[in-house]
């Protein structure tokens, strides 16, 4: 028998929203597209609204009744969308509508059967693996193309991806969402105006922004909290999740399902990972510091789940060169190269070093093979050695490195030793400071 190709009823209807902040007692629907499609995943019709409720724009009493005709009884399928509805939810319930449970699906959570490869689970990616094309250019996509992608998926996964069986839990929502329709009208008189949002600050994420935070969530994420943790990643990105609104975190993790302690565990992995990550990439100068410090503030993690893990990731150890006596540090006279020689030679052979707090690995492994043999990072304090003139300023054995003496300090002893006449190798060559293990204030305008 041939397939009738005709289009059936809707079934699902794919949504995107966009939304003020994720507090749900304060947040405002701002923008709104359904796609609807039938049992098979044929496209029905679409429809879009901006809303806003001082005239500009739609406000959201004059389309409420649209939209209980495309989203009663319908299936609600979103790629990550749980809060957006819940705050459609909200919107409608301040105009005085009671809106029973609604039957709804993550394409996120539907991801992980029909496209278990992925490594992350944005819904470009997910377009792209699935094949369905995906109009704009994400993150600044609009809804309707963002509605029309998730449709477009919903198509795939219906029709079976490669072969994969049917999820159950994508044939049986379109039940529970014909058991509960919505009520024809609002049951009760609206609520008093509230106020409208201003805009939303800028995001707190510049330097660690974009593919690396999406490389954390991936590394921890699973099926229980993939779609969580993404709505971190894209609420940190566009400025809705700051130290200000994380409150509001505690509103979501009810709609994922999670309990606080799993939530706190989720965040502190991801940030983990975020941490570690800069480490490995050698991001861990002033500016990213200062980011990756808003960001513990605003996942209520502790500031020392930054410092920690790079102190201990470092190659070099910082000695101080000032004992509290005021007088240089002995050394045991062995060719150990100082970290302020190892920074000074970066400077001079075109490294970036500045802002950092202790030299990166790709420093100190250019430096070591410059040199060619690995260099002592260990400082014992122990007797120096006067160094021996030499007659030839050339070494036999490649350069000898010395510790470097610092404007203003004296060596240990009653007077500093004369240095016999001859050629300085140090001269010239830039003498820096270190940096220090300090905390700087969350609101320097470095950032």
């Amino acid at each position: 028998m041939a397939r009738d190709e005709r289009v059936g009823k809707p079934a699902y209807a794919a949504v995107s929203t966009r939304i003020t902040g994720i507090n749900l007692a304060g947040a405002r629907l701002r923008e709104i597209a359904v796609v609807r499609v039938d049992e098979r995943g044929a496209v029905v019709d679409e429809w879009s609204a901006v809303l806003h409720p001082d005239g500009a724009w739609i406000a959201l009493a004059d389309v409420a009744s649209t939209l209980r005709e495309r989203l009663s009884q319908m299936a609600i399928v979103t790629h990550n969308g749980r809060v957006g509805i819940e705050v459609l939810r909200a919107e409608l319930s301040h105009l005085g509508w009671e809106l029973p449970a609604l039957a709804q699906l993550t394409i996120i959570d539907a991801s992980y059967h029909y496209l278990p490869g992925l490594v992350h689970r944005r819904l470009s990616d997910c377009c792209t693996a699935a094949g369905v094309p995906f109009e704009g250019n994400p993150p600044h996509s609009s809804p309707v193309s963002e509605a029309r992608a998730v449709a477009g998926l919903l198509a795939r996964f219906l029709q079976g991806v490669a072969g994969v069986p049917d999820l159950p839990e994508l044939l049986q929502v379109t039940l529970r969402a014909w058991v509960y329709p919505w009520p024809a009208g609002p049951g009760r008189a609206p609520d008093a105006p509230r106020a409208w949002p201003g805009r939303r600050g800028q995001g707190i994420l510049t330097t660690l922004s974009g593919q690396p935070l999406a490389d954390a969530i991936a590394a921890v994420a699973d099926l229980r909290t993939h779609g969580y943790l993404s709505l971190l990643g894209e609420t940190l990105q566009d400025g809705r999740l700051t130290p200000e609104t994380a409150a509001g975190l505690t509103e979501a993790e009810p709609l994922y399902r999670l309990t606080s302690e799993a939530a706190a565990t989720a965040r502190r992995a991801v940030f983990d990972a975020l941490v570690h990550q800069a480490i490995t990439a050698d991001r861990y100068h002033l500016e990213a510091r200062q980011e990756l410090w808003r960001v513990a503030d605003t996942l209520g993690c502790p500031r020392d789940a930054v410092i920690e893990p790079i102190v201990e990731a470092t190659p070099v150890e910082f000695p101080k060169l000032v004992e509290e006596t005021g007088t240089k540090k002995p050394t045991d006279g062995r060719s150990v190269a100082t970290p302020a020689q190892m920074r000074a030679w970066a400077i001079a052979n075109g490294f970036d070093v500045e802002g950092y707090i202790r030299l990166p690995w790709s420093i100190v492994r250019a430096f070591e093979e410059a040199h060619g043999e690995p260099v002592d990072r260990t400082v014992r304090p122990t007797v120096r050695e006067e160094p021996t003139p030499r007659q030839d300023s050339r070494p036999a054995a490649g350069p000898r490195l010395r510790p470097i003496q610092l404007p203003g300090t004296r060596p240990a002893g009653r007077h500093a030793t004369r240095r016999a006449p001859g050629p300085d190798p140090d001269e010239g060559v830039p003498q820096l400071e270190f940096d220090r293990l300090e905390t700087p204030p969350i609101g320097n305008p470095v950032i």
